[in-house]
């Protein structure tokens, strides 16, 4: 067998040996958001007549859904949190759909609890007692934690670019009579598990509902002009080079 021949067996049995070993450190989920932390989400689209034949005329009075408005703000008061061994905890105070900065009192309080591994779940999971059909907050790291989640045929976790959920129901799935028509959700999560956009759509692509979360990190705005100026240098040589190619031909 020639040297360089051997070296690539040699390289591939090492690579495919590693493949095969177990991963054994554990990954440690716990919770992306701060006690006392404030989380704000803004409603961009509410059609409140296609919402009522899809889920009746009630849709809009209770759950997290009351009171839907465009233009109106959602915000949770994060109270108290717990990572242990089994379960993962956070407390929210809540304040609904409001339509300026004066909360005024709170809504309720409320708890959420995943457990502290996503693996544990003996069952395919769906999120149907959540009014949108998606958790507005997963425990980090949420591209892992979703990964690892055993979900039912409903849902599709993408984590190529940003941590995606994305969600089919046809007619009739969650109970019968609702919903009346096919819908898809596409939920996105940003690296500290909170839902940043939010679109539930018919078919052809008709968004029915557009909620996003209110508050950019400070670091978002600088990142995403830079990302502009990059493209269109990029654009911008694509274009010198296709024009200089024209021209030698």
């Amino acid at each position: 067998m020639k040297p360089n021949s051997f070296l690539i067996s040699f390289l591939f049995i090492f690579i495919l040996i590693i493949g095969i070993i177990p991963n054994g450190t554990a990954i440690n989920y716990g919770i992306g958001v701060n006690r006392d932390e404030e989380l704000i989400w803004k409603c961009n689209v509410s059609n409140k007549g296609e919402m009522s034949i899809l889920f009746g005329n009630n849709w809009d009075n209770s759950g997290l859904f009351e009171d839907l408005n465009k233009g109106k703000k959602m915000k949770w008061d994060i109270k108290n949190t717990e990572v242990n061994e089994t379960n993962i905890v956070l407390e929210v105070d809540l304040w609904l759909w409001n339509s300026g900065d004066n909360w005024g009192i709170k809504e309720s309080t409320f708890q959420i609890m995943y457990l502290s591994d996503p693996k544990i779940y003996t069952e395919d999971k769906n999120f149907s007692n959540y009014a949108f059909l998606v958790p507005f907050l997963f425990p980090v790291p949420v591209s892992e934690y979703l990964g690892n989640l055993k979900l039912n045929e409903w849902y599709d976790v993408d984590n190529r670019v940003l941590t995606t959920l994305n969600v089919e129901i046809t007619k009739d799935l969650i109970v019968p009579n609702y919903p009346t028509k096919d819908i898809n959700i596409i939920a996105i999560y940003n690296e500290r598990g909170i839902l940043t956009s939010y679109k539930l759509y018919l078919r052809g692509n008709v968004v029915i509902v557009d909620i996003s979360f209110n508050k950019l990190p400070f670091f978002v705005i600088p990142t995403l002009v830079s990302l502009t100026v990059v493209l269109s240098i990029g654009v911008i040589i694509y274009i010198l080079k296709k024009k200089q190619s024209i021209k030698n031909y």
